[in-house]
This record gives structure tokens, sequence and C-alpha cells, in this order.
């Protein structure tokens, strides 16, 4: 699991820098808002991601509160809607996998 929490972690990392040089600031937030009207579809792709954040949230703060690393958890809750899965791979690099 250490090596899927990495293989995730330089994934969104290097897809992330990668799309910001393609489509830096304010036509980033204009392609967001494109998947949001895209057809039915876009809307049930944007629930999905937020309904898989906070089940990555719930499960990071049921193990935090079972392990004492709330502040790690609560840390990488905040950055989950910026990085989306990034944030839940830490947590699992420095809490679980330690």
């Amino acid at each position: 699991m250490t090596a899927i929490a990495l293989v995730v972690l330089v994934a969104v990392a290097a897809i992330s820098v990668w799309a910001f040089r393609r489509r830096p600031g304010d036509l980033a937030g204009k392609d967001f808002m494109h998947v949001w009207s895209f057809s039915p579809w876009g809307k049930q792709f944007m629930v999905d991601f937020w309904g898989l954040e906070i089940m990555l949230a719930l499960w990071m703060v049921s193990h935090a509160l079972a392990h004492g690393s709330l502040g790690v958890a609560v840390g990488c809750i905040v950055f989950m809607p910026i990085f989306g899965a990034m944030p839940a791979a830490v947590y699992w690099l420095f809490a679980v996998g330690s």
C-alpha cells in the first residue's frame, strides 16, 4: 500500500504540474465550470469526485482518532479540495505506513 500511495502522489503531482503549465490561472477555473455544465455526466463526475473526497476524509478521521494522528488528518483534509487524492496518499505515508 505504501508503494501505491507513492505512485498516486507522484502521478497526481506530475499531471497537476503538466495541466497547470497547459492551462494556467483563470483558464483552469473556466475548464472546471465547463466540466460542471457538460451534460448530466459533468454533474455526475463532480458529485462522484466530492463523494470520494468525503469518504477519504471520513477514513482519515476515523483512523486518526484511533491512532492519535488527528493533526495530520486535519492538515491533509484541508488540502483535499485543492490537491484531490494527494493528501490522502500523504496521510497514508505519514500516519499509516510508518
